[in-house]
């Protein structure tokens, strides 16, 4: 395995070999120390170096490719709700959302949507879009805005929190993408393009919610079980 002027590793760092002479080799380090190391033993540590290494280059690359090869956006959607003991507003239970204030071609399929309470400035739930946008009377999803027609994306919910007060208070995560967003006047129906990065901390945070209070949720129907 080893060669003479051979370029190795170990826990020390790099060094070279300089003699074989089995079962042990003369080498030196890039400080200019040599040593006397045993072949069986140096053997085993630079094969786990190199297996550490080979794993690492191709994490970056996974990660370089799914950068490139991704096309997703993400966004905040901005929603008015003035009452904010419950989770109701125009769109919610028919899960669409008003494409206002955003290029239509630029959410497709597989975009991802943050919801963002303006009053109490919340984050409260995660969603997919689901199929390309498409025109209707905003009425029909309770909407008491003046238009005939409006162009709305069909979302799936991923996670939600079961109320407002269960949700990510904007001054609780540092975004990078909107730093001063408590600061900001938003208008409702409003979409706001994020970073995945920033995305990706705030989804994570409303997935732990909402598993929390669904296992809350069973933990009560258990407990009302056992009084009966």
């Amino acid at each position: 395995m080893f060669e003479v002027q051979g370029v190795y590793a170990n826990r020390k760092g790099k060094y070279t070999v300089l003699a074989i002479h089995p079962p042990k080799m003369s080498v030196r380090y890039e400080d200019g120390s040599q040593a006397e190391l045993n072949m069986n033993m140096q053997s085993r540590i630079w094969e786990n170096i190199v297996v550490e290494q080979e794993a690492k280059q191709a994490k970056v690359a996974s990660r370089l490719a799914r950068k490139g090869a991704s096309q997703t956006r993400f966004y905040i959607k901005a929603i008015s709700i003035p009452d904010a003991a419950e989770l109701m507003f125009p769109g919610w239970h028919e899960k669409v959302i008003m494409a206002a204030n955003v290029n239509i071609n630029q959410v497709k399929i597989g975009t991802r949507i943050l919801y963002y309470a303006i009053e109490p400035q919340v984050f409260f739930a995660v969603a997919t879009v689901t199929g390309a946008a498409f025109a209707a009377n905003p009425k029909e999803y309770f909407f008491t805005n003046d238009l005939a027609k409006a162009n709305f994306f069909p979302v799936d919910m991923d996670a939600f929190a079961v109320t407002l007060s269960h949700g990510v208070s904007s001054d609780s995560v540092d975004m990078e993408s909107y730093p001063a967003l408590r600061k900001m006047t938003i208008q409702p129906e409003s979409f706001l393009e994020i970073s995945e990065d920033d995305f990706e901390l705030l989804s994570e945070i409303l997935t732990e919610v909402s598993e929390d209070e669904i296992e809350e949720g069973e933990n009560d129907d258990f407990e009302e079980e056992d009084d009966e």
